[in-house]
């Protein structure tokens, strides 16, 4: 099998520790990680699963051992209430070496905390396949080759829960050959080493509109060509409510695997949009129950609100992309562009 996306990892994992126990589960993640591990390759994630899952299986000498790993080998570091608090941990608590690796993460998570910014990669388009000349790297281009470029189809893309930029990049680079630049959103909401969510929305949306403004200064409307918002699982309530509440002038949404904690809360703002009618394909996995209701939950609010929206559920698919999702995206986009 091939190598797991970070969220279906940890959703695996959890699943089979409530179906099996904790020693299932670390089995599990070591398998799906040994190649990672021993080639230096294995991030922050893969380690907490690692450290954590041992723990709870009574492993306490592997744990004791990956988590000094993590954190005094591989320089990654953990919020120190957590590494503290977590019932998981207890048992390693008091050997010795511990707190001072608790300490050593802690300082770390205070200077991470203080440098907190939110960031975005800008990927650009392909050039056609007719072009007589190559197309230079990215980041080679000429600012105003690139300022020009900007103003094209533009998707900016929301990373799932406990996930970074470079997670969603693999995924939704399928756009650059059908000609839109790609923006890959990062929160600056960082939860431990290079993984990052969205509890407040609100900031999310803001940050969504500064990326929009350094992109496309004021031609942010107004007959300027399509922007689209992407977002993976958890990034589609920031998506949604910079569209609803924000009034971020998005022409349409792309909501793969969305998670919705009141899907409720997002119909009844639909009428926010007043004039505007952007359209929205929703992907969502027939294995995910979650966000398979809140998509078709989503889906038939829009159709009755008179907007047009595409609902696609994914056979056999849990709380992922689907695996054919280069060919999907760009139909997606050709369809919310298309005048």
């Amino acid at each position: 099998m091939g190598k797991w996306t970070a969220t279906r990892l940890f959703n695996e994992a959890l699943r089979l520790r409530e179906a099996s126990g904790a020693e299932e589960a670390y089995l599990f993640v070591r398998e799906h990680t040994e190649a990672d591990r021993l080639s230096g390759q294995a991030d922050a994630r893969q380690m907490n699963l690692l450290y954590a899952l041992a723990a709870a299986a009574g492993r306490e000498d592997e744990a004791f051992a990956l988590l000094r790993e993590a954190v005094q080998e591989r320089g990654f570091w953990y919020p120190a209430d957590y590494l503290l608090e977590d019932d998981d941990l207890d048992t390693l608590r008091g050997r010795e070496g511990f707190a001072e690796l608790a300490d050593l993460s802690g300082r770390r998570e205070e200077a991470a905390l203080a440098g907190e910014a939110p960031a975005l990669t800008v990927l650009y388009p392909e050039a056609p396949a007719s072009s007589a000349a190559p197309k230079p790297e990215a980041d080679t281009i000429a600012a105003a080759d690139r300022d020009e470029e900007a103003c094209g189809p533009l998707l900016l893309v929301l990373h799932g829960d406990q996930e970074n930029e470079g997670d969603a990049e693999p995924f939704w680079r399928a756009a650059l050959a059908a000609g839109w630049t790609v923006g890959l959103v990062r929160s600056s909401q960082i939860r431990f080493s290079d993984t990052f969510g969205w509890d407040d929305i609100d900031l999310g949306a803001a940050e969504l509109r500064e990326h929009l403004l350094a992109l496309r200064g004021e031609a942010s409307g107004g007959g300027a060509a399509p922007v689209v918002l992407g977002a993976f699982s958890a990034g589609a309530e920031v998506a949604l409510n910079a569209l609803l509440h924000d009034e971020f002038p998005a022409d349409g949404l792309v909501l793969v695997s969305p998670w919705l904690d009141e899907p409720g809360e997002w119909i009844g703002a639909l009428d926010r949009l007043e004039e505007r009618t952007p359209r929205s394909v929703l992907i969502a996995g027939e294995a995910d129950e979650e966000g398979r209701e809140s998509a078709e939950a989503m889906s038939q609010a829009m159709q009755e609100a008179g907007l047009e929206c595409r609902l696609e559920i994914v056979p056999g698919m849990e709380h992922d992309y689907p695996e054919d999702f280069a060919e999907r995206l760009p139909i997606a986009l050709a369809w919310i562009s298309r005048a």
